[in-house]
Formats: structure tokens, C-alpha cells, sequence
């Protein structure tokens, strides 16, 4: 049995954050002594009280929040049937696609390669330990490149998303391999932890669905061949038909990736059905990509606010992991507060009343007509 595959239902013992195959050797330590201060002097960190580096160049040496999460690692949950150790917070694909870093001249650009390895530096340092990218290019390219200098592979779960090229049809294999050997291109790497079949509504409208079975022969090959190691599906539709693919197809695949935040709650009654099957779960959009902390005074009435929506989303035991978009040094150490600081009555007020504020846009349709629940 191919080595990959053999360690699928490996439970992973608490003392380690992954298990991942050994095919590739990692250069970084997380333990004290010459070799971690090298990393961290090799990668222009300087360290501080309790081992957490302050990045140079970015974000002005942090701001007051983040200067609260010195010394604190996020918590780990498992995820689910994979018995994977997860970090209960990850990196999403969005940090690297979207422009959102101050460029100094009163506009917005994305996070440089060197920017990108100092935040996943910093986040494994804090003990994030997933890293997922979508559709655009850079969701890959940019976290790839970033490992391959930090020597970090096999430090952390990738997972990636075959994404809106399914239509039910024997030629689903075909746009399967295609996509998985594209990505692993650019990951840089000959494996990948996790991939996620991802469709609208919109790609099959005959049904708003699809017949997995072609994916499931491909994905099945994949993993015989050691260039996956768990599936999963993640997609743009209703609850309604997750409730239906959990049913047809949960005892096949090992984890779901669900829309939750405080105002597209509508995960909370696919949850439990989730669970039932062994499904881990991935979470995704705790801000509405933006849209929740848009037009927000985050430094002034509503500093915390990225944090106390993240807290949210992990309040709820059923989710393993809350994925979020990170652009700035900042940004990565606020969201991570979110695992060690509960919500207090007066912040729970604050975002309960954001959740019933209106988001403009047609890109969140398929949020606003099938997922809003209170």
C-alpha cells in the first residue's frame, strides 16, 4: 500500500500538530537554541519575551492587540474522521489573491513572496498549521513559494480546491488530474493533504448539484498514487443539497468545507449531520470576504472586531478549523487572538447587531438567499 494512503485513518498523537508523508525533510525547529534563532535571523525576525518574533517592515512593529499575543499559540482540534491535529485557526486562499495592504500611495495592493513568508513564519510560530488556497493562481503560488524558502512542507496541512469543473460527466476525471498536478506545481511539492471538490449552483443548473461519482474514481486514483491523501467537498449551494450530499456521499469523503459566520448561521443546522457522518469541518467566509468589516473604524469604536467574528465562529465545537483571509502582520495577530479570548456579553452585542446590518453586492447572493438563519 502506497506509504501516503497507509496513514490516512492514523490517529495523530497530541505532542505533534500533523501527519503528514515523509517525503520531504524540514529545515525549520520550533524549539529553542541556535537553530531556531538562525530561522529567525535568516528571515528578519527579531525576537522578543516568549519566543514570538516581531517582523520588521510590517505593520510598524504591531500594534497594542498584537503585542497581547506574545508567548500564545492558537488551541488544536481534530479533524474529524482524518484524525489530523489541526490548528483551529488557518491561513485561507484569500490572503494571497486579493489586494488589501496599504501601498502607501492611498490605494491597496497584495502581500509581496517576502511579506508572505514573514506572516506563515509568524503563523507557524503561533501554531497555525493549515494553509488552503481556491481558484487564483497566487492562492497557490505565493504559499508555496513561502514554504519552500522556510523549509516548512511538511510542517503544515495544504489543502486546495478543484473548483467549479464539475458537471457530473466522465470528463470530471480528466479536469480532477489536470487541476491536482497544476497545483502541486505550484505548491512546489509532490503531495497534498487535502482536496476539496468545489461547485455553484451555477455549474450544474439542471439541479444545482452534481453526481460525484466520476470525482470520487478520480480522487480515488489520486490517492493510490500518494498525490492526495484526503477528499473532501466545499461549495457555493444550498444547505439544503449539503444536507443531501452528506447523505449520499459522507461515508466516502473525509471532510466539508461550510459558509459560518454571525450572520449565514445556516451551518449550524447542517452541523450535527456533519458530525454524524465523521466529516471534519472546515469553515469559511467569518467576514463575508470584507464585506462584515467594511466601512469599520478597526482602529478606533470598532478595534477587535476581525477577532470577536472569528471567536464567534470557534464558540461552536462542532467546527475544527475557521479559515480567514490575512494580509498584514497585524491582521494574522489579531485573528489568532481568537483562540484564546472568549467573547465577552458587550462585544457578542456588538457583532449580533453587525449580523443584521445589510452586505450589498451581488457576489454574496448565494450567502444572503440561502444561508441567513437566526
Amino acid at each position: 500500500m502506497n506509504k501516503h494512503v497507509s496513514k490516512l485513518q492514523t490517529k495523530v498523537p497530541s505532542s505533534v500538530p500533523i501527519n503528514p508523508p515523509r517525503r520531504i525533510k524540514s529545515g525549520l525547529r520550533r524549539t529553542g537554541g541556535s537553530t531556531r534563532r538562525q530561522f529567525l535571523k535568516r528571515f528578519g525576525l527579531g525576537v522578543v519575551a516568549g519566543g514570538i518574533p516581531i517582523l520588521s517592515g510590517l505593520d510598524d512593529a504591531c500594534s497594542a492587540t498584537a503585542q497581547k499575543t506574545t508567548g500564545r499559540k492558537v488551541k488544536y482540534r481534530v479533524l474529524g474522521k482524518t484524525g489530523l491535529r489541526i490548528s483551529e485557526i488557518g491561513f485561507g486562499g484569500h490572503s494571497w489573491a486579493y489586494k488589501q495592504v496599504p501601498d502607501g500611495q492611498g490605494g491597496y495592493r497584495r502581500p509581496t513572496i517576502d511579506e508572505a513568508v514573514r506572516m506563515i513564519a509568524a503563523g507557524l510560530d503561533m501554531g497555525v498549521n493549515f494553509l488552503d488556497s481556491c481558484t487564483a493562481l497566487v492562492e497557490s503560488s505565493v504559499p508555496g513559494e513561502a514554504l519552500k524558502r522556510l523549509k516548512a512542507r511538511d510542517k503544515v496541512i495544504v489543502s486546495v480546491r478543484v473548483s467549479h469543473k464539475m458537471k457530473g460527466i466522465k470528463a470530471d476525471k480528466q479536469e480532477i488530474y489536470k487541476w491536482t498536478e497544476d497545483r502541486l506545481k505550484l505548491w512546489q511539492t509532490d503531495y497534498v493533504d487535502i482536496c476539496l471538490l468545489c461547485n455553484t449552483e451555477n455549474d450544474t443548473p439542471q439541479s444545482g448539484y452534481w453526481d460525484m461519482s466520476y470525482s470520487i474514481e478520480a480522487l480515488d486514483k489520486l490517492k493510490q498514487q500518494g498525490k492526495i491523501r484526503f477528499t473532501g467537498f466545499g461549495c457555493h449551494f444550498t444547505p439544503e443539497l449539503f444536507l443531501e450530499a452528506f447523505e449520499k456521499f459522507g461515508n466516502y469523503f473525509d471532510i466539508c468545507s461550510i459558509p459560518y459566520n454571525v450572520r449565514h448561521r445556516a451551518a449550524e443546522k447542517l452541523l450535527p449531520a456533519a458530525k454524524k457522518k465523521g466529516l471534519g469541518v472546515i469553515t469559511i467566509k467569518p467576514f463575508v470576504r470584507g464585506a462584515l468589516l467594511k466601512n469599520r473604524d478597526l482602529k478606533g469604536t470598532d478595534a477587535g472586531l476581525p477577532r470577536d467574528l472569528i471567536a464567534f465562529v470557534l464558540e461552536n465545537k462542532l467546527v475544527d478549523i475557521c479559515t480567514c483571509g490575512v494580509h498584514t502582520i497585524k491582521q494574522l495577530r489579531e485573528n489568532l487572538s481568537a483562540s484564546w479570548t472568549k467573547l465577552s456579553p458587550g462585544r457578542r452585542e456588538r457583532i449580533e447587531k453587525l449580523a443584521g446590518t445589510g452586505i450589498p453586492g451581488r457576489e454574496y447572493a448565494w450567502l444572503e438567499q440561502g444561508w441567513r438563519y437566526a
